[in-house]
């Protein structure tokens, strides 16, 4: 499974069956080799080429991405993949994620030794954490605003708490009297099953949003 640049944060897969008929007693046996995680090769003929490749650099070249997390979802095992072409060109969002993780650890070490620290086969990594806020409004009420139908935002209505009031604060805790924890704890199921674990839930305060 590779992350496709020309679809946009979809995805590339290739599934293969754990499984094949042993030839002399024509019984079904599991067939999960090592060596087929090393690199595999399909079709990259429909991605951009400016049409000047030879039939034998059509495919598309996976290998193993060790810096991401293996995931199960339904009965698909997900081995997350870099993507190449024949010459070595990235054809997905990956690759070129995994070579400037390369390059800064490179230059980084560099850079650190000249500065007195040599942290001698360690590696600089980078790491991102990725926030979502969002307001849950319920869907009859959705109907009845048409700023929000029409704009996607607060036109008219009351302003948000915009002090210390202690009704609505960032602190509290999700309330079970409504849906919105159980949207939360449905989003948390969902990313999990995708191998992204979200570590913090909390309420948010709404000064000009």
């Amino acid at each position: 499974m590779a992350s496709s640049g020309v679809r946009h944060g979809q995805t590339g897969q290739v599934q293969n069956m754990m499984m094949k008929f042993n030839r002399t007693t024509n019984d079904p046996e599991f067939d999960f080799d090592g060596k087929n995680l090393t690199k595999g090769e399909t079709d990259g003929s429909s991605f951009p080429n400016g049409g000047l490749r030879a039939t034998h650099t059509a495919g598309g070249y996976l290998a193993l991405d060790t810096s991401s997390p293996i995931f199960l979802r339904g009965d698909t095992v997900f081995i997350p993949s870099a993507f190449v072409s024949y010459y070595g060109a990235a054809l997905d969002e990956k690759t070129p994620l995994l070579r400037s993780n390369a390059c800064l650890s490179k230059h980084g070490k560099r850079l650190l030794k000249h500065l007195g620290l040599d942290i001698g086969d360690r590696e600089v990594v980078s790491n991102i954490g990725l926030e979502q806020e969002f307001f849950l409004i319920p869907r009859e009420q959705y109907y009845r605003r048409p700023d929000l139908q029409l704009a996607g935002r607060t036109i008219i209505g009351r302003d948000a708490p915009r002090g210390q009031e202690m009704c609505d604060h960032y602190m509290a805790p999700p309330s079970l009297a409504n849906p919105a924890l159980a949207c939360m704890q449905e989003i948390q199921d969902e990313c999990w099953r995708l191998g992204i674990p979200l570590k913090t839930r909390h309420r948010e305060v709404a000064p000009n949003q």
